[in-house]
C-alpha cells in the first residue's frame, strides 16, 4: 500500500491522545473503518482537523511497519454545526456511526453514502431525529442483505396475513411468523410493518417525506433498535445508553 493515500471519510469518533495529539476513527468506502492519529491535534493549526460527524477527502500518510495512519490534511465537504448542539441529535448521529462500524457489508459506498445522507438530515432538522433514526436504520438493514420482503416468512415460505405480528429468527437474522422464531425479544406489529413494507424500495430522502404518528413513530424506534441489536449480536453502546 502506498505511504499516502487520499481518501473519502465521515469521522465517526474523536479522542484525546495525550495532552498534544488526538485520535480519530473514520469510515471510508475505500479504507472501510479505520483509526488515525492527527500529531499536533488538539493546539494550533491542526486543531480544527477532523471534527466530529464531519465528511471530507483526507489526506492520510500510512505506515506500513506499525500499520498506522496519520492525517495531514482535511478538504471538508460537510461540516455540522447543529448536531452538537442539541444533545438527542448528538447521540442520534453517535448512533449512526456506531452502526457502520460494527456492520458487515459488500457495499461500503452504499454505507458510506447513507452515513452522509442521514447526517446531513440531522443537521437540517435536528428535532426530527427519530423519524431520521428509524429510516437509516431500516435502509441499513437493507444493504446488509438479511432483510426480507416482510409479506412472506423467509424461512417456512407462508405468506404473511396483513393483521400478522411477526417475530425474530436468530439464525436468518430477519422477521419470521412466530412457528419459526427463536426470540420474542422483537417483536413487529402490523402497522410498523405497514410502514417498512411502503418504504423499503424508497430512497432514504424519499422515506423521510412518509409521515408517522408520533406513538407509531416511537414504537417503530424501539423493534428497530432491539433489531439491530440482535443483528449485530451483542449491544451498541449507543442504545445501553439509554440515551436513544
Amino acid at each position: 500500500m502506498e505511504r499516502n493515500i487520499k481518501a473519502r471519510a465521515v469521522v465517526t469518533s474523536v479522542q484525546a491522545l495525550g495532552d498534544i495529539h488526538k485520535s480519530v476513527s473514520l469510515f471510508s468506502p475505500e479504507l472501510g473503518h479505520i483509526y488515525a492519529k492527527i500529531y499536533g491535534g488538539r493546539k494550533g493549526k491542526k486543531a480544527s482537523l477532523a471534527p466530529l460527524f464531519s465528511a471530507g477527502d483526507f489526506q492520510l500518510y500510512h505506515n506500513p511497519v506499525k500499520n498506522e495512519y496519520s492525517i495531514t490534511e482535511e478538504d471538508i465537504i460537510f461540516l455540522p454545526q447543529n448536531i452538537g448542539a442539541d444533545i438527542e441529535a448528538t447521540y442520534t448521529a453517535s448512533y449512526f456511526c456506531e452502526t457502520v462500524t460494527r456492520i458487515k457489508t459488500d457495499s461500503p459506498l452504499e454505507v458510506y453514502n447513507l452515513l452522509v445522507s442521514a447526517l446531513f438530515a440531522l443537521e437540517q432538522n435536528p428535532a426530527n431525529h427519530r423519524k431520521i433514526l428509524i429510516d437509516y436504520t431500516w435502509k441499513l438493514l437493507n444493504i446488509s442483505g438479511t432483510v426480507s420482503d416482510l409479506t412472506e416468512c423467509p424461512s417456512c415460505s407462508k405468506t404473511l396475513a396483513d393483521d400478522e405480528v411477526l417475530y425474530f429468527s436468530t439464525s436468518l437474522m430477519t422477521p419470521v411468523c412466530k412457528n419459526c422464531s427463536e426470540t420474542d425479544s422483537v417483536i413487529l406489529l402490523p402497522g410498523s410493518r405497514r410502514y417498512l413494507i411502503y418504504t423499503q424500495n424508497m430512497s432514504f430522502e424519499e422515506a423521510l417525506e412518509v409521515q408517522l404518528y408520533e406513538t407509531a413513530q416511537e414504537r417503530l424506534v424501539q423493534t428497530l433498535l432491539r433489531y439491530i441489536n440482535a443483528f449485530c449480536r451483542y449491544p451498541l453502546k449507543t442504545i445501553s445508553s439509554g440515551m436513544l
